[in-house]
C-alpha cells in the first residue's frame, strides 16, 4: 500500500500525492498541482498525519528547496519528540517532497 492509500485509510484525507514515502531524495512524495496551488499546506498536512499516526510531536527546523535529477524538491527538516514513561526521545528527520509540478510550469 502506498502513502496516499495509507493516509486515506487512516485519516480519510485524499492528499494530491503519489510516489514514495519521502524518506530520501529518490523516494520523495510527489505533490500534484491543484487550484489553488497550496503545496505547502499539503506538506504540513502530511507531516501532521504522520506525527499523529506515530504518536509523536514535531516541529519544523528548516525548509529548503533542492534540485535533484532534474526535479525541484522541498526538504523539510523536523525535530521529533516522543515521550515515554521513562524518557523523552528527540531526533532529527528529513522529508522530501517533489514539488516540480507546482513550481516548474
Amino acid at each position: 500500500m502506498d502513502l496516499k492509500q495509507l493516509l486515506r485509510q487512516d485519516f480519510d484525507i485524499d492528499f494530491p500525492i503519489s510516489g514514495g514515502f519521502g524518506n530520501s531524495l529518490d523516494n520523495a512524495i510527489y505533490i500534484h498541482r491543484q487550484n489553488p496551488n497550496d503545496y505547502t499546506s499539503v506538506e504540513y498536512g502530511i507531516l501532521k498525519c504522520l506525527g499523529y499516526g506515530r504518536n509523536i510531536e514535531w516541529k519544523l527546523i528548516q525548509q529548503s528547496t533542492l534540485h535533484h535529477n532534474g526535479k525541484t524538491l522541498d526538504q523539510l527538516k523536523i525535530e521529533t519528540r516522543k515521550t515515554t514513561e521513562d524518557e523523552i526521545i528527540t531526533q532529527i528527520e528529513n522529508y522530501y517532497f517533489d514539488i516540480s509540478e507546482c513550481v516548474d510550469f
